[in-house]
Order: structure tokens, then C-alpha cells, then sequence
């Protein structure tokens, strides 16, 4: 079993775990759509290569939906989570290298400089790194992408990505997430994309 970086864990579940409310509050978020574009930094074990990823959301998720999902994990684990993030509304898409996957969860806690912290997740995966090796572990299971980035006041920062993953309930916030990539995706330029005037 390959488990994401303690630290990456960490922020990740922070991310999917706090409420804006929770945060700071006085802080006006946007609330969609906008879209992000990130040059993404994909790490093998033989070799590397980087893309284009695009963040398109339509709007962020409802408190409502976020605690049912939440709930859905607590109480049922993956197999729990899983119906109510699909039967969820889509919200904005993520597309890489032509596949295009619907996001089903998108939430942003404000952060102390006045930026963001934004938290993505899809309805499927978006690849699989090292899924091509004779050694490859099985895919099924891992039915989700997710994408964690931190962006400043005028939507520019960096992040990580799991681009194959899972959800399972445990840690110290409830959440825990299992990429099929032995190492996170990295995020290394965010950009938001200009707001129309």
C-alpha cells in the first residue's frame, strides 16, 4: 500500500476537514466560478514529465452536501462515501492531457495572508503514475483525483496533486487519503485565470 506524505496528509484533511467559518472569519470568498490553470510536475521512477492541468469551478460546494459526504465516510467508510459524492451535483471539472473529469467537491478555507486554500476532488481518475510498470498495484479503488493549492490574494500559489486516490475514515481529523503514486503530483505554478469585468 502507497500512502501520501505524512505533511501532504496533514494539509489535505485540513483542507477537506475545516469550515470557512472555522477559519477567519470577515474574509470575503469568491464563490465561482473561476477557473485556475497549473503546470503540474509528475515525478516516476525513471523518469518525469510535466502538463498542463485546468481547474474550472462553477461554484464551491454547499455546507449541506460537505456534511453528508463527510458523514458518508464517518459512518460507512469508503463504500459509504463514494454514493453520496456521486450522487452529488457536478460543480466544475478538472482536465489534464485531453481526459477532462467532473468535480463533484470543490471548498476553500481563507488563509492568514489573505490568500486561499482550495481543495478539489473528481469524480475519477485523472492517471495513474507508474501504472504501466510489470509491479503495478491493481487501480480499483482508486476512483478519485484530488488537488490541494494554496493561492495569495490575487490567485497565484502552488500546490499537489493525488491523481489516482481514495478516501478511507481515520486520523486525527477523520479523513485519511490513499494516492496509487508513491509520490503526490506537484502543483508547482497556479494561476488563476483574469475574472470577467
Amino acid at each position: 500500500m502507497r500512502y501520501l506524505p505524512t505533511a501532504l496528509v496533514h494539509c489535505l484533511t485540513f483542507a477537506i476537514c475545516l469550515t470557512p467559518r472555522g477559519a477567519l472569519g470577515g474574509q470575503s470568498l469568491p464563490k465561482g466560478p473561476e477557473t485556475f490553470s497549473a503546470n503540474a510536475q509528475v515525478l516516476g521512477q525513471d523518469a518525469s514529465a510535466t502538463a498542463m492541468v485546468t481547474i474550472r469551478i462553477e461554484h464551491y460546494i454547499s455546507e449541506g452536501d460537505r456534511t453528508k459526504m463527510l458523514d458518508g465516510l464517518k459512518f460507512g467508510g469508503y463504500p459509504g462515501f463514494l454514493p453520496v459524492f456521486r450522487k452529488a451535483p457536478e460543480i466544475g471539472s478538472v482536465e489534464m492531457n485531453g481526459r477532462k473529469v467532473v468535480a463533484r467537491w470543490a471548498h476553500q478555507v481563507p488563509t492568514s495572508n489573505g490568500g486561499r486554500t482550495i481543495s478539489v476532488v473528481t469524480d475519477g481518475p485523472l492517471f495513474f503514475v507508474g501504472g504501466g510498470s510489470v509491479d503495478s498495484k491493481p487501480r480499483a479503488g482508486f476512483d478519485l483525483a484530488i488537488l490541494l493549492f494554496d493561492v495569495n490574494s490575487t490567485g497565484v500559489g502552488t500546490g499537489t496533486m493525488a491523481a489516482a486516490a481514495r478516501v478511507r475514515p481515520g486520523g486525527p481529523t477523520g479523513v485519511q487519503i490513499d494516492d496509487y503514486s508513491e509520490k503526490p503530483v506537484k502543483l508547482v505554478t497556479v494561476e488563476r485565470a483574469p475574472l470577467p469585468v
